[in-house]
């Protein structure tokens, strides 16, 4: 067995257990006026921020900067609100600048965000009180403002919050240690890139990975410093003569598709293209469909908890993942999601002759009826089996209703994540008879 090698080709830290379950990396991007700051044609990032945050989204969560905070909800008095807003639509996003109120905190927790990240401020902290702590972080400067000590700082950040960022000005791994040696067990750190010509390097994210500690990447990525390829690649480890990670590739539906290679390399042209891009073992830099047309978008690149093996979460164009002209290596999907949806999806556009689904694309009326329908067999089955059954017939006139309108699965389910990410819980009261779209909610507030 081959020691553990960074697919940079630097010798790797050794992984703490607490440290399995952590992000390498976690993208920034600073929004001002609506627009990337910094970002547009010639730069690093584009000044068009749905097209950034999908770039750094393939990483996982990205941290949001609003950085024209107001203590305004109104887009008209700051444009990055709705920037922001949408993008929650798209993916999990943190979310940093103004929260000085509890209503500010609650009304984007609501909405969504993963996290809000709240400036550290000696004895300003109150407005904090009821907000679970596992959804804030704390930004602590470093050194502490005011001349206070780290320990004292983070025995007040600890009613509050159950993760920290720091924001050094440079890459003190002393003072590092000591917040990691004083936090309570289970609270999540992160470091943030330090100022302007004190950069992260690569073998900082390592240290601070096999730590179990979180890097946010700010002012390395949008330079140029250091490129979101070799952030990720920083922290990934090979024990193999060659050097390649073992790639899983899946789809939305997280079904696997195939088993496939990659190393640094691939990892960039996958992040650069926003494609499937592998390390053929035979033919070098496999570009996934350049010839068979079975192309793949890249949607999101997981690491595995020991940093040896990678997750492609894909959508899959052609006729599949496989040689064999079929979506999958291990066979065709059985009755998964995934799998109706892209068949509905493709009935819009090559319905047989004679095809239901084609009829309701076709008749919205008919769709809404036996949607009605299907729902009361639902709530009329007795038995498992008919439940079941019942259930599906649902799904499918759900589905349909989605395939229709141009909504993917993929949208389905990360509005079904923002709605399970929401603190305050509305009652949830049935509407009352003849309630209908646009009229009053029971349940919103009365004056």
């Amino acid at each position: 067995r081959a020691p553990a090698m960074a697919a940079s080709g630097a010798p790797t830290y050794k992984r703490t257990h607490s440290a399995m379950n952590t992000k390498s990396v976690v993208p920034s991007l600073g929004l001002l006026g609506g627009l990337v700051a910094g970002g547009g044609e010639g730069k690093t990032l584009p000044s068009d921020p749905v097209a950034a945050a999908k770039a750094l989204g393939l990483v996982g969560e990205v941290l949001l900067i609003d950085l024209n905070p107001t203590e305004s909800s109104s887009p008209d008095s700051n444009p990055n609100l709705a920037v922001m807003d949408k993008l929650l639509d798209i993916l999990p996003c943190r979310v940093a600048g103004g929260f000085t109120t509890n209503e500010k905190v609650y009304d984007w927790l609501d909405k969504g965000a993963a996290k809000v990240v709240v400036d550290y401020s000696e004895s300003n902290l109150g407005f904090l009180d009821g907000v679970p702590k596992e959804r804030v972080c704390i930004a602590l400067p470093l050194p502490v403002p005011n001349g206070r000590s780290i320990k004292d700082a983070l025995a007040e950040i600890r009613y509050y919050a159950k993760s920290v960022l720091l924001q050094p000005t440079t890459v003190d791994r002393a003072a590092i240690e000591e917040v990691k040696s004083l936090v309570e067990k289970g609270t999540q750190i992160s470091v943030q890139d330090p100022a302007p010509g004190a950069p992260l390097m690569e073998d900082d994210i390592a240290y601070l990975d096999a730590a179990g500690i979180e890097t946010v990447l700010g002012e390395s990525l949008s330079s140029g410093a250091l490129p979101l390829a070799k952030a990720v690649s920083a922290v990934i480890v090979s024990d193999r003569p060659d050097g390649l990670i073992p790639t899983i590739v899946v789809d939305e539906d997280n079904a696997a598709l195939g088993l496939c290679y990659s190393n640094h390399e691939s990892l960039a042209e996958a992040l650069k293209q926003q494609v499937g891009v592998y390390w053929s073992r035979t033919r070098g830099l496999w570009v996934k469909g350049l010839t068979s047309g079975s192309t793949q978008e890249l949607i999101r690149i997981d690491l595995d908890c020991d940093r040896d093996a990678m997750r492609f979460v894909v959508r899959q164009a052609g006729s599949g993942f496989c040689h064999m002209d079929q979506l999958s290596c291990f066979g065709e999907d059985q009755g998964s999601l995934g799998g109706l949806m892209r068949l509905l999806i493709d009935r819009k556009e090559n319905a047989p002759a004679g095809s239901y689904t084609k009829r309701l694309f076709d008749d919205p009326a008919l769709l809404r009826s036996k949607l009605f329908e299907e729902c009361e067999e639902l709530l009329a089955a007795d038995s498992n089996r008919e439940v079941a059954f019942e259930t599906a017939d649902v799904i499918y006139f759900a589905f349909a209703a989605c395939a229709r309108h141009g909504v993917s699965l993929a949208e389905v389910q990360r509005s079904l994540a923002r709605k399970h990410l929401r603190v305050r819980r509305r009652p949830g009261n049935a509407k009352p008879p003849g309630w209908k779209p646009g009229d009053p909610s029971p349940d919103a507030p009365t004056v």
